[in-house]
């Protein structure tokens, strides 16, 4: 693991010491490091995003869930589809964006999920919201805040993301995104009035310049991420990476795993099941249409069908039988 000194990173190997500036590396290289480095070096880069984007991930994770385990499972999650899909992140230069939109996804999956486990769930949490009026509010709000950012237009949804849950300057948005700065600094004041409408319309009216005051503060909507989080997510991370069998938790992999699809998938399933059977039986292989990606069983086939649309992207990641958690 690695620890942080006066800004920079250091990685304590066995072989290599790694001490650079982290500011300076960009999204772009570290991914680019992670994916043709050395174990170590890749170990590094990869942690380097966690700390880099872990507390806006698990604002999004806490802010949708009520459990606090539940909230780390999905953190979990959220990088382990990074881990998988690095090579297909298509603008490496707002990961935060990438990894906002993943991180919402399985956090509103595992809220499905615990709510299936405990039906008794709403009623507890009733009964632990009984503090300050203002955190009352504040915990109904959270949740349906991330719902509506998600549901922005693109071009609002990335600066409010950069601004206000990575904590990010006006300036540092524009150079990322090549936008103007005064381009940005006018779609984050539409996407305030878009989301105070929509807010009000589902019956939280906001109190005058609440809205407002809330996303002045920058990063407000991220959390601090516990160093064992950071290390049990590096470590897990690394271990899947290297192919390892039964690396990821029970709860984890539920995550990774969609327990539904889309509606035309299932017929098409039970068409192909025998035939996918049949070839496992002969020790032979399936392939769809990408070399790279070798179908050996019928929870790769909706892995590889359902992924893209979990995780958003093209499928063409080189999903493996082992690339699965059982």
């Amino acid at each position: 693991m690695m620890s942080r000194q006066s800004g920079t990173i250091v990685s304590h190997g066995p072989s290599t010491l790694l001490m650079e500036d982290i500011e300076a590396v960009t999204d772009g290289e570290l991914l680019s490091r992670f994916l043709n480095r050395g174990p170590l070096e890749a170990e590094a880069a990869f942690e380097v995003l966690v700390r880099r984007h872990g507390p806006m991930v698990l604002g999004v994770c806490r802010h949708v869930l009520n459990e606090p385990q539940d909230a780390e499972d999905a953190f979990q999650a959220t990088f382990l589809v990074l881990v998988r899909r690095a090579g297909a992140v298509r603008d490496p230069g707002v990961l935060g964006h990438w990894l906002y939109e993943v991180a919402y996804r399985t956090a509103i999956r595992a809220k499905a999920n615990a709510a299936r486990r405990n039906a008794r769930e709403r009623q507890g949490a009733a009964m632990l919201a009984t503090g300050h009026e203002h955190d009352v509010a504040w915990n109904e709000l959270r949740p349906v805040l991330h719902e509506e950012i998600s549901r922005l237009p693109e071009k609002y949804r990335k600066p409010v993301i950069l601004c206000y849950l990575e904590g990010k300057t006006n300036e540092e948005v524009a150079a990322l995104l090549e936008w103007p700065v005064g381009t940005v600094k006018g779609r984050l004041s539409r996407a305030r009035d878009l989301l105070k409408s929509r807010l009000t319309r589902r019956g939280l009216a906001l109190s005058a310049g609440l809205l407002a005051s809330l996303f002045a503060q920058n990063a407000v909507l991220a959390e601090v991420v516990p160093s064992r989080l950071v290390e049990s997510t590096v470590d897990t991370a690394m271990r899947v990476s290297a192919g390892e069998a039964g690396a990821v938790s029970p709860g984890v992999a539920a995550l990774l795993e969609p327990a539904t699809g889309p509606k035309w998938l299932a017929p098409f399933l039970l068409l192909v099941a025998p035939l996918l059977v049949l070839a496992s039986v002969a020790g032979a292989s399936v392939l769809v249409n990408v070399p790279s990606v070798r179908l050996t069983g019928l929870n790769d086939v909706w892995t590889w069908f359902t992924w893209g649309e979990s995780a958003g992207g093209s499928c063409h990641a080189g999903l493996t039988q082992g690339d699965v958690p059982r």
